[in-house]
């Protein structure tokens, strides 16, 4: 099916006390030529790129770079620009920028999308098959990581759904109230982290005991979580890998399989097994098992 007619187009802001001296729009991906914009600019600041470059109709996405100068003063600004779905339909495709995975396994998605005045929400997609079947989707979301829209998405990790260490893929698209849903983006694969720190700990009814925690023989219970912030100092945080603190409760509710003096009476001490800049798998800590927070690092006690 041929890609509708329509006009392609984008406004420049800007402000000079002398007038421009060169101005040119470059086509970086798909490569493209550069052309003179210069009189274009000087009839009106919205440039029509169908009249400067006839297959700007074919659907894709452009990204751009105009060029202003004065003299030897130059000014450069990057963008891109959707194409393809300009019928009655004004819900255009998101684009993934790129997809980071954090120390703690976080992944934050860098996207973009053409305007926010329509934008309801976004949903996200993750499989582990570039396409999509339903068995293949791990996770599907529709929402923000925040209130609002942000550049920079932090995908929930707290599900549980995601595995740790595995050739994944993300994709997207743009909820724009009454003018519809727009398609999906193309793809982007990634691989992911490690969510969350795997600890040895010991309840609040034991003895602080070297060995179970060095070595995790019994009754020291291997379990996973996520700290705030992420390194282990006094005052920090212990959450479990929904986001919940460390605290009976929660522990009752979330690890089911941990022993029965956890659930009642939750962490009293913890030995981190990750080792890098942040953590330092010799040092044991005393935790709050009330609240799930770092109450002092045992200096007198260390596994090697």
């Amino acid at each position: 099916m041929a890609a509708a007619k329509c006009d392609a187009s984008f406004k420049i802001e800007y402000e000079s006390s002398s007038p421009i001296t060169e101005a040119t729009v470059t086509y970086l991906n798909p490569p493209g030529p550069t052309h003179d914009i210069k009189q274009l600019l000087a009839i009106n600041n919205t440039i029509k790129l169908n009249d400067i470059q006839n297959d700007i109709q074919t659907p894709d996405t452009y990204d751009l770079e105009v060029k202003l100068a004065v003299d030897d003063v130059v000014t450069t600004k990057r963008f891109s620009l959707n194409v393809g779905r300009c019928t009655s339909s004004s819900c255009y495709v998101p684009k993934i920028y790129e997809i980071k995975v954090l120390d703690d396994g976080q992944i934050v998605m860098n996207y973009w999308v053409d305007t926010t005045t329509n934008l309801a929400a976004l949903e996200y997609q993750i499989a582990k098959d570039p396409g999509f079947k339903d068995e293949d989707i791990i996770y599907s979301k529709v929402g923000f990581s925040d209130v609002n829209y942000t550049q920079f998405e932090n995908i929930d990790m707290r599900n549980g759904n995601i595995p740790d260490k595995t050739r994944l893929y993300i994709r997207i698209r743009k909820y724009c109230g009454r003018d519809g849903v727009s398609d999906w983006s193309d793809f982007v694969e990634f691989d992911s982290g490690i969510w969350g720190v795997e600890a040895y700990c010991l309840s609040g009814v034991d003895d602080r005991n070297k060995d179970a925690l060095c070595y995790g023989t019994d009754p020291a219970w291997k379990m996973k979580v996520t700290l705030q912030p992420f390194r282990p100092d006094i005052g920090s945080l212990i959450c479990l890998t929904n986001g919940k603190p460390a605290i009976p409760e929660n522990i009752r509710d979330f690890e089911q399989n941990a022993p029965e003096n956890l659930k009642k009476s939750g962490i009293r001490w913890i030995r981190f097994l990750r080792s890098n800049s942040d953590f330092n798998p010799s040092l044991i800590y005393r935790v709050k098992p009330e609240t799930g927070e770092i109450e002092v690092l045992e200096g007198d006690v260390k596994c090697y």
